[in-house]
């Protein structure tokens, strides 16, 4: 009933958003920005989600850009230097996503490191890897060549759906990116496996209560590790959007990722003390982040504003998540009171 209510408070918030910004920015209220909201929030929003599988054990992800950039340097590196046709780079993408994800869970169940150190350093060490695979820098002439191959372009496709559904008449906007029907997938996968499966569930008891969670038979450990993949996964298939995008990849590809990721999360009502939180919240909360960059920006607000702006947001999200959290604890307490009485 509480993820109910706060996800319906988020929604909220994000229509009061919407309405303010369009009474007062201009050009705001249009099938433009609908557009670069769909198109270019859609790998945030994934980033988001799988964001938010580390937060639910307990942990964290600060890797989740660097695996960005790694994902799209190898992608890169495939499809033009070694002619890999795209529809065997796709799943090499994805296992290399996953890949970079699990070793971050093996090095905090395995090596007993804290998330945050585990993470901070695959985040120097895959962008240090991602410098040394680069193919701009191996073959410098790639650097002007862009990617072809319509397995990995075909993900920037737009699809006419206006004329078919009848939306043409409503928002004017009859073309809509295939990314954000991937971002629908990835969200529909996710919440599946979050809150209809036996692995949701031991994710929550793992984030909830490590200890009990071993003590019922789950193995905390594997649990864990996964967690780490499938935010490897998704970091891998938000890679793959951006670069068919920008039909190239760059060294700093998915810089600073990481931290709006957590800012969506955490906005999105995933709590960071563990086991409490949906798909849904991630992706509003990278949606409502992209309306406020992007009224923000309509309004003529300098980029560094915008930043603090963003900043602010996240601490009051974090503010709020523990606050939450310490209602639960006075409430455990109070029962735990009343029982013993």
């Amino acid at each position: 009933m509480k993820i109910r209510f706060s996800s319906a408070a988020l929604l909220l918030f994000f229509a009061v958003t919407l309405a303010f910004f369009s009474v007062s920015a201009p050009r705001f209220a249009t099938a433009s920005t609908v557009e670069n909201l769909m198109s270019g929030y859609a790998f945030v929003a994934i980033l988001a989600m799988g964001q938010a599988w580390p937060i639910l054990v307990r942990g964290i992800d600060l890797s989740i850009g660097a695996i960005v950039g790694l994902v799209g340097m190898i992608v890169f590196d495939l499809s033009l230097i070694f002619s890999v046709p795209g529809y065997v780079i796709l799943p090499l993408a994805l296992l290399a996503g996953a890949l970079a994800g699990a070793l971050n869970g093996v090095l905090i169940v395995y090596l007993h490191l804290q998330p945050f150190i585990a993470t901070l350093a695959t985040l120097a060490a895959y962008r240090g890897l991602t410098y040394s695979i680069s193919g701009r820098q191996l073959v410098p002439g790639l650097t002007t060549t862009p990617i072809r191959d319509p397995w990995i372009t075909g993900i920037e496709t737009y699809f006419d759906l206006g004329g078919s559904i009848g939306l043409s008449r409503l928002i004017n906007m009859p073309w809509f990116p295939l990314s954000f029907f991937i971002m629908l997938a990835v969200f529909a996968l996710l919440q599946v496996l979050l809150l209809a499966t036996r692995f949701g569930r031991d994710t929550c008891a793992t984030g909830g209560n490590a200890e009990a969670a071993r003590l019922a038979g789950i193995r905390v450990g594997a649990v864990t590790i996964a967690a780490y993949a499938i935010s490897g996964i998704c970091a891998a298939i938000a890679a793959l959007i951006m670069v068919a995008r920008f039909t190239t990849a760059t060294e700093a590809l998915g810089s600073g990722a990481e931290l709006t990721a957590i800012a969506a999360a955490v906005i999105g009502g995933v709590s960071l003390a563990g086991g409490v939180g949906s798909m849904f919240g991630p992706a509003i909360g990278a949606f409502l982040l992209g309306a406020i960059l992007i009224g923000l920006t309509l309004q003529g607000v300098p980029q560094f504003v915008q930043q603090i702006i963003t900043g602010v947001i996240l601490l009051a999200a974090v503010g709020y998540d523990r606050l939450l959290v310490l209602r639960r604890q006075r409430k455990l307490e109070t029962a735990a009171t009343g029982a013993g009485r």
